[in-house]
């Protein structure tokens, strides 16, 4: 499966239950951030070959390795990366230090296939990480903004469920009926933001 654009990235931010608290959408409107690009890492666990009769009898390779999304989000509101990071919030003003932590989050990205068809990807659980603010002169050509990284690092879902235990949700196709399923699963509880198929 060869995908192609990066259309958009859904974030919800769970509650202690596993339910949506709030939803942010990354889709590319005017100063509320935008897609860039993504890699997902970690879906294979290294095989490891066990040895029997003087050969390599077996291989072991059950689950996954360290599942990671590397997002590439241009222009991210502040007060969203300061939510989806678990930076402390006094009025205006956002505190980094010995308590911060990153509340759990869920994660969509959305794409396409080479034949038109939707390529929906969710992670049911996990966290954000930046590790960086970046900042560079101006010159005298023309600025030209950059991609922030951000990190998410996905778990195993703890709903009970066809979904208990399982890290990734894939969807490719155009069933507008999958695709609402695997959207209820990726944002327990939220009835705001809609995933459709385009026709």
């Amino acid at each position: 499966m060869t995908l192609v654009g990066f259309k958009r990235a859904i974030i919800g931010v769970l509650d202690e239950s596993g339910n949506i608290t709030e939803t942010y959408e990354v889709v590319g409107k005017q100063d509320e951030g935008a897609t860039t690009t993504a890699e997902i890492t970690g879906l294979s666990k290294e095989a490891t070959r066990v040895y029997g009769s003087d050969v390599a009898y077996y291989v072991s390779q059950q689950g996954t390795g360290d599942v990671t999304c590397n997002l590439g989000l241009l222009d991210l509101p502040s007060k969203v990366n300061d939510k989806i990071l678990g930076y402390k919030q006094s009025g205006g003003i956002s505190y980094v230090g010995s308590d911060t932590v990153a509340p759990f989050c869920s994660l969509i990205i959305e794409s396409k296939t080479l034949q038109g068809d939707e390529a929906v990807l969710g992670f049911f659980k996990g966290k954000f990480s930046k590790e960086a603010i970046n900042m560079q002169t101006l010159n005298n050509e023309a600025y030209t903004p950059e991609a922030e990284t951000y990190v998410f690092s996905a778990i195993s879902d703890t709903k009970d469920g066809e979904t208990f235990g399982q890290v990734l949700g894939k969807y490719v196709g155009k069933d507008s009926e999958e695709l609402s399923k695997l959207r209820s699963q990726l944002l327990p509880g939220d009835t705001d933001t809609v995933i459709t198929p385009e026709a």
